[in-house]
């Protein structure tokens, strides 16, 4: 009966298209298990949505409607394609994922007008050669098919931007694909007779972020592909990275003595940041390979800084011992840390200082709770005979542990994979093997390149593909795209790590409070290893790292972890009973995570900062953000305006949500505290459950001895901002924003950046800017194709925007050429005054705030900015609800 009710359903609406002329039908999700042959009479149609129903069969119908442009058919049961899908050649968008398809039909190579073809998720064997037909195709999906070969006629895909390969059974992959000079996205994980280290391959699609600048590039695989099958230029590295890691004292530094020299001295120095050593281990047959053992300070200042080197593929040591009495919390505390950050890497657990202090895990139950977890070993550096006596020739233990070290290692998934024979002299002489007088600790790009070619390597995107697996291994650390860092190339891991631990440990800098000018560095430095005019470089490291933030003027810098411990009286009148609450839950709170986000937030916060909180200002209203390490939780209390408030949720979780993507297993919970009894939470993702099960269904439970029950609406919507209507034929996409700005004015763009933060968390935008890149970088090409694709460009006028060359007659070019087009909605948004910007070429065009009245000029400057934001969301609503322009 329902399924009738369905079928009826379907049927009235294609009679309702038929009589309207309609150019757009929508009958996705009806359980449809057939279509009426009426659908081929709508030939006036467009876009055609039949996803997520029990399609098994198409009829030949559908081919009439030979004005269709897109076309979707994912998420049914196809198993055969009708040839006359073939005469729907104007067909731009072909949606044919998780189907059961195993061919397709000869006549698909006729619709040579697609931009994306989804067919990831059948049970396809091979690609046909007419692909290469489709020489317009900006994206597609082939990704979990049958897959083991590809034809060489993807090579004529000029147009490619995306291609998905993942998890298949490819043993090869054909040449021509050297000629895609489009491909910006290239995702080949889970294809294992390709022979690729994941080094190689960067980010799989399951963890990726759907940025281009996070998704694996075409240029590394190929190249790393092809040089490996060249005859003469195959060899395994057989090197990995050995990180140690627990609390202060437990003895890594020890351990790593006594693996690497077998000596041991009980007044060991503490270990100030990162000590990194090489320890060679004899694997299975004749192999050997060198572990680049990591150790690392255990004191909580530094745990902060651990995340950027906690690489997956590496094996980890746990190093615990008996003298806290808390083994069971630090077990549960790093290997939860582990876990986030490097999923797939296997932990050795080391019970410590055995014989000293004596002790004992629940192996099993950790174990079970960590399965990465490869054993437990006991041991004791000092292995003295008794109190006073001299340290035992070899330790306890500790051949135990080199045997433990070298089984794991050989079998670590990437160590036997092959690196091109040309590269290991370059490697030798970056890592200091090879002798060549003293070890630098950076290069410019010029000097990095040189040695490649003194080594034989003459192609630079060769040489930049080396510096990418270098780093990945931690042997040479570059940032050459981030444009603050790339005028040095190669880094001593050793330089940078010290570099940053010794402002973490200054005394100094702690009686400061954090704060610090340029010129200190040069007090907290040594000259010979960090000369003056590399100091800003060290600071822009640490930004970038999101350990410290520059103030708006000056060279005076803040860092997080160094601020007063102690919350300010200012927290009290933030009581919970009058604000708008929300909590974070963790299952372990990484030490740094809070100081992250105070410099994230830092253009909102004036002067209440502390080291586990912070209070922001924003749109009239103000946050109380602070972190209990004990109760593993962030909560957050805003007051104000009671219809402000939900806004400057929305934003701070839009900040803190980013900072968990870069956390790939933190899985912290939302919880909405009731509003009569903010001490009780209750799980956000349950409440959405409900709400989607019901919309009118209640939470119940008993708090204070007695039942509550409330409408899950209201708590949601307590918390959460409503959804945009969306009108019938309206754009589903976010609009794509992006800025135009003069890189003095950064700290504007952030700031704006914040306000348009509900707009991000709403889906309506996606916004990119350039990172600060200077003009007559490499990413200029970069720059003018985000803004040929943006639907909005918003013009940060300033004077320094007009004085900037780069703004002025490039970006603004593309701007103003677009807007005449019709192709894009540019919005001038005077952030400081210039009294020339009326007569400039987009001075006929409405600027924000109202009025063209400068940002400066409001008070508070917070009413400019929100002014500014509901003109652009009066903007974002008006093109949304307008029909989407055809696809280009």
């Amino acid at each position: 009966m329902e399924r009738q009710k369905t079928e009826n359903r379907a049927e009235q609406k294609i009679a309702d298209a038929s009589r309207s002329g309609a150019t757009e039908l929508d009958l996705s999700g009806n359980q449809l298990t057939a279509l009426p042959e009426s659908l081929g009479q709508l030939t006036q149609l467009q876009s055609l949505d039949l996803a997520g129903n029990q399609l098994t069969a198409l009829p030949e119908s559908l081919g009439q409607l030979t004005q269709l442009q897109s076309l979707d058919l994912s998420r049914n049961q196809l198993t055969a394609l009708p040839e006359s899908l073939g005469q729907l050649t104007q067909l731009q968008k072909l949606c044919l994922y998780d189907n059961q398809l195993a061919t397709l039909p000869e006549s698909l190579g006729q619709l040579t007008q697609l931009r994306r073809l989804g067919l990831s998720r059948n049970q396809l064997t091979a690609v046909p050669k007419w692909i290469g037909n489709f020489t317009n195709l900006s994206n597609l999906g082939l990704s979990q098919n049958q897959l083991t070969a590809l034809p060489e006629s993807l090579g004529q895909l000029t147009q490619l931007e995306m291609l998905f390969l993942y998890n298949n059974r490819l043993t090869a992959l054909p040449e021509s694909l050297w000629k895609l000079k489009s491909l910006k996205r290239f995702f080949l994980h889970g294809n294992e007779k390709l022979g690729f280290p994941e080094s190689v391959l960067g980010t799989p699609y399951e963890k990726w972020n759907h940025s281009d600048d996070t998704a694996p590039k075409p240029g590394p695989i190929l190249d790393y592909y092809f040089r490996t099958r060249r005859k003469g230029e195959r060899r395994p590295l057989l090197e990995a990275k050995l990180i140690l890691v627990g609390r202060g004292e437990a003895g890594k530094t020890s351990l790593v003595r006594r693996l690497t020299e077998n000596k041991f001295s009980r007044c060991e120095d503490r270990t100030q940041g990162i000590r990194i050593t090489q320890l060679p281990v004899a694997l299975g047959g004749k192999e050997s390979a060198r572990l680049h053992m990591w150790d690392f300070g255990g004191q909580e200042i530094m745990h902060a800084t651990h995340q950027f080197f906690l690489t997956d593929r590496s094996v980890y040591l746990l190093v615990l011992d008996g003298r806290a009495g808390v083994q069971e919390l630090e077990a549960e505390y790093w290997m939860r840390l582990i876990s986030s950050f490097a999923p797939e890497s296997p932990v050795l657990v080391v019970l410590n200082k055995i014989k000293k202090d004596p002790f004992e895990l629940n192996r099993r139950a950790l174990q079970g709770k960590f399965p990465q977890i490869r054993g437990f070993v006991e041991t004791d550096c000092d292995n003295a005979a008794g109190k006073g006596k001299p340290p035992g020739k070899h330790g306890f233990g500790i051949e135990d542990l080199r045997q433990s070290i070298a089984k794991i290692t050989d079998k670590l998934p990437d160590l036997r994979a092959a690196f091109p024979g040309s590269w290991f002299a370059i490697k030798e002489e970056l890592s200091g093997e090879k002798k060549r007088g003293k070890k630098k600790n950076y290069l410019t790009p010029k000097e990095y390149r040189d040695i490649c070619v003194e080594h034989g390597e003459t192609n630079e995107e060769s040489q930049d593909n080396l510096a990418v697996h270098l780093h990945r291994l931690g042997i040479a650390l570059n940032y050459r795209d981030d444009p603050r860092l790339n005028d040095k190339h190669i880094l001593n891991p050793h330089w940078v790590t010290r570099g940053i631990y010794s402002l973490l440990n200054s005394k100094r800098l702690a009686q400061q409070k954090g704060e610090l000018a340029l010129a200190d560095l040069a007090r907290e430095l040594k000259a010979n290893d960090y000369p003056s005019e590399m100091h800003r470089f060290l600071l822009d490291l640490m930004q970038k790292f999101e350990l410290c933030f520059s103030f708006p003027k000056g060279d005076r810098y803040l860092i997080p972890e160094l601020l007063d411990p102690q919350e300010p009286k200012e927290t009290a009148a933030f009581r919970p009973e009058d604000c708008l609450n929300f909590h974070y839950r963790y299952p372990v709170l990484p030490h740094g995570l809070m100081p992250r986000y105070i410099v994230r937030s830092y253009v909102l916060s004036e002067k209440h900062r502390w080291r586990s909180g912070v209070i922001l200002n924003f749109e009239g209203n103000r946050a109380l953000v602070k972190a209990d390490a004990q109760d593993r939780r962030i909560f957050i209390h805003i007051t104000g305006p009671e219809d402000g408030r939900r806004r400057m949720l929305a934003m701070i979780r839009q900040d803190f949500e980013q900072i968990h993507k870069d956390i790939s297993n933190l899985n912290p919970e939302g919880l909405v505290p009731l509003p009569s009894h903010p001490n009780v939470a209750v799980s956000f993702d349950e409440l959405e459950v409900l709400e989607k099960d019901d919309k009118q269904a209640l939470w119940q439970g008993v708090v204070s001895g007695k039942v509550l029950k409330i409408p899950v609406s209201q708590l949601l919507g307590g918390v959460e901002l409503p959804a945009p209507p969306r009108k019938p034929g309206g754009r589903e996409q976010p609009l794509r924003v992006v800025y135009s700005y003069s890189h003095l004015d950064a700290r504007q763009r952030l700031k704006f950046s914040k306000h348009l933060a509900p707009l991000k968390r709403l889906k309506m935008i996606t916004d990119w800017y350039d990172h600060e890149i200077l003009p007559g970088t490499e990413w200029e090409p970069e720059i003018a194709k985000r803004f040929e694709e943006a639907d909005m460009i918003l013009l940060l006028v300033s004077a320094d925007f007009v004085d900037s060359k780069y703004c002025y007659e490039k970006e603004l070019k593309i701007a103003m050429t677009r807007h005449e087009k019709g192709e894009a909605c540019v919005i001038p948004i005077i952030i400081r005054a210039t009294h020339a910007w009326p007569k400039l070429p987009f001075g006929r065009l409405n600027a924000l705030p109202d009025s063209g009245k400068a940002i400066p000029q409001w008070k508070p400057q917070d009413n400019g900015w929100a002014n500014v934001a509901q003109g652009v969301e009066r903007a974002v609503n008006g093109l949304r609800a307008a029909a989407p322009p055809k696809l280009r």
